[in-house]
């Protein structure tokens, strides 16, 4: 099967603050944007595979583990695993209106790549959006880093995660019956 992947990275804050200063309005109306896209390929500023889960639920306390070089995913009527060598960028949002998802920190083969080093991990709170972007060069995955560990803090929480990543170059996918 010959696939192509269009994606594109995008952020935005935008803003209109207002201050009334005797008689005059002061208006400051604006926004601050980014947006990249990425070419299909395994190269700079491309990538080839994306996985995605909508809607998932962590019960207070509860916690799991996503093998990057591993993911399942039901697609193109078959169930794929996604082998990933690089992230290039990660979409997290907590849907939850109480609770914060804590992300990092996974006990063994911990891919701690885009928060610095092992053990640190990064709060996304209720009702709230984190997105990791290293467009150009990514992030690599190995064997022995390639744990994300997911944990609902406070409450349970609801969440979407979506993955754009370069496939590692052997057995970067395969199908299973579903």
């Amino acid at each position: 099967m010959t696939t192509n992947l269009q994606s594109a990275i995008s952020a935005q804050l935008g803003w209109t603050w207002r201050d009334h200063a005797g008689e005059t309005m002061i208006v400051d109306s604006n926004r601050q944007a980014f947006s990249k896209s990425l070419a299909d390929g395994g190269a700079t500023s491309q990538c080839d595979a994306v996985w995605h889960a909508a809607g998932q639920t962590l019960a207070a306390g509860e916690s799991t583990t996503f093998a990057l070089s591993a993911l399942v995913q039901s697609l193109f009527g078959d169930t794929i695993t996604i082998r990933l060598a690089q992230v290039k960028a990660i979409l997290i949002v907590n849907r939850g209106t109480s609770g914060y998802l804590l992300v990092g920190g996974a006990t063994a083969n911990e891919w701690h790549a885009p928060f610095g080093s092992p053990g640190a991990t990064v709060k996304v709170m209720p009702d709230s959006p984190l997105l990791l972007a290293n467009a150009r060069d990514g992030w690599n995955v190995g064997f022995a880093y390639n744990a994300l560990k997911l944990a609902a803090v406070g409450d349970a929480v609801t969440y979407d995660v979506a993955i754009l990543g370069v496939l590692a170059a052997s057995g970067s996918s395969s199908s299973a019956v579903a």
